[in-house]
């Protein structure tokens, strides 16, 4: 198992590779507040594929990679990521 560092936001735990990229999913669910972010993931992959070419795996634990990204490529990631929830805003 590789060492890494977890940040506590909140209610959502967000990994961190040793060299400082983060965990996808991490991120996307504590700045939705969702506890669907894997959905979400999908969904941003699926309308901007490109996206998912900016990420690389990380085995946080034995045999269960998840995709990370440094800090430029999470600026692209988060761009979408807040075009998505003003999208899906039920309110809006």
């Amino acid at each position: 198992m590789n060492a890494h560092i977890t940040m506590q936001l909140v209610d959502s735990a967000v990994k961190f590779t040793p060299d400082g990229k983060v965990a996808v999913v991490d991120a996307i669910k504590a700045l939705s507040a969702s506890e669907d972010a894997p959905h979400i993931w999908q969904s941003l992959k699926l309308s901007q594929p490109e996206i998912a070419d900016l990420c690389q795996r990380y085995d946080f634990q034995k045999n269960q990679a998840e995709p990370v990204v440094d800090s430029e490529g999470w600026e692209q990631i988060e761009a979408a990521l807040l075009d998505y929830i003003l999208a899906h805003d039920p309110v809006g």
